[in-house]
């Protein structure tokens, strides 16, 4: 994970604080005051196998516990993108009886989904290469990518579970390349319109992307010889057509598939002349993975 990451992970534990009420939760406050109970020792662990996203977020409820005055340590057992299964221990926090029940949950929540996408980024880059071996095909196998399908302030965490699975991020934001989707070429009035008034304004050197419903979209946009072509709910045997249609021209942008990739179809995508499989479902509608904190 990046650098910032931790500060940013702090801030979503903290805020997942206020949301709870975590000052007036009377439960805590009448069992942590028992005596003899004012400090103690939890362990987290996985209870299905996956993709463990949660040792750097671990640390950041560690800072986030001195930040709240109630303060515990933490002790990894299990590093960002290990795999697990149902018992591997992943985490120790010890100190504050208070802190640590404060932050069970918000920890618990945000583990949970991150280590959810790192599990199912992880099984679909899995199967693309599981699949590009045993069509002994040359070359690279296409990325696996998210998208900008993620809720607010999850963005970076979110990218970075993707990356812990195997995948790639395909746009942090906006200003990481131009995409021309539908709307855009709606707006503009045309492909080439909307290509021409996108180089007009774009930074030197960036990439300029357009979606195609159609072999005749995939036409108008390989004239205007933009660098990548997105293929939109294309299925595979269309996509094998608009390769052959790439290969006849004089040049060769780099080809993605987007919508409609699930784990039971991304092995048929996974063809020669494409490079970059796009998923929103890896962050939109992801299944957790479970993970429980006991006390000792």
């Amino acid at each position: 994970m990046k650098p910032t990451i931790q500060k940013d992970l702090k801030d979503l534990l903290l805020t997942g604080l206020k949301d709870d009420g975590f000052g007036l939760d009377w439960t805590t406050l009448g069992t942590s005051s028992v005596k003899n109970r004012q400090s103690l020792t939890a362990v987290i662990s996985a209870k299905a196998c996956g993709v463990f996203l949660g040792e750097t977020l671990a640390l950041a409820a560690e800072a986030a516990s001195v930040e709240i005055g109630l303060p515990f340590k933490v002790r990894a057992l299990s590093s960002d993108g290990q795999a697990v299964k149902p018992g591997t221990k992943v985490s120790e926090w010890k100190g504050s009886a208070a802190g640590i029940l404060a932050l069970e949950r918000p920890y618990l929540n945000l583990a949970s989904y991150l280590s959810g996408i790192a599990t199912r980024t992880r099984v679909l880059v899995d199967t693309v290469e599981s699949e590009w071996k045993r069509k002994k095909h040359s070359g690279i196998a296409p990325r696996v990518t998210s998208t900008r399908k993620i809720l607010p302030h999850y963005r970076d965490a979110a990218i970075s579970a993707v990356m812990a699975g195997g995948g790639f991020a395909h746009r942090v934001s906006l200003s990481g390349g131009v995409l021309i989707k539908e709307n855009h070429i709606a707006a503009a009035g045309s492909i080439r319109d909307a290509v021409e008034g996108a180089r007009s304004v774009a930074p030197h050197g960036l990439k300029i992307e357009v979606e195609v419903r159609n072999l005749s979209e995939l036409k108008q946009a390989l004239h205007c010889k933009v660098e990548i072509i997105m293929l939109d709910n294309f299925t595979p045997s269309e996509v094998g057509k608009a390769v052959a249609s790439i290969a006849s021209f004089d040049y060769s942008p780099l080809v993605e598939c987007s919508g409609g990739i699930s784990e039971k179809t991304i092995a048929a995508y996974a063809l020669p002349g494409v490079h970059i499989l796009s998923i929103g479902g890896l962050t939109h509608s992801v299944t957790a993975l479970d993970l429980s904190l006991l006390v000792k």
